[in-house]
């Protein structure tokens, strides 16, 4: 992507529809689908916060990341495989963050 691209760009989104029976494992591979990724990186949803990194986030990771989670203050809420979209108890207007490439830091809002 270049620098002129996303000056006359500045919002790339996709519409995906999902169950609530269906996981945050599920939405992941949805967007992954959805922005015609090739690559499997380490990625994590934050909900409820004002922003990406927020520490009053909750975190949900991928299973080794709950098994080996990072140090400090931002400890996992719970594991995208397991956790389905209504289990969230998401309301209009909640941050709703994922987090993909944790070395390139594609983020999605």
């Amino acid at each position: 992507m270049t620098e002129k691209f996303a000056r006359n760009n500045k919002v790339i989104s996709r519409t995906i529809q999902i169950r609530g029976d269906q996981t945050l494992e599920d939405l992941h591979h949805a967007i992954f689908d959805a922005f015609d990724r090739e690559e499997e990186h380490m990625y994590e949803f934050q909900i409820g916060g004002k922003g990406p990194m927020d520490p009053k986030a909750r975190r949900y990771v991928l299973p080794m990341a709950m098994e080996e989670p990072i140090p400090g203050p931002r400890k996992p809420a719970g594991n995208v495989t397991r956790t389905t979209i209504g289990s969230l108890g998401l309301k209009v207007d909640d941050a709703f963050g994922y987090w993909f490439d944790f070395g390139d830091d594609w983020w999605h809002h």
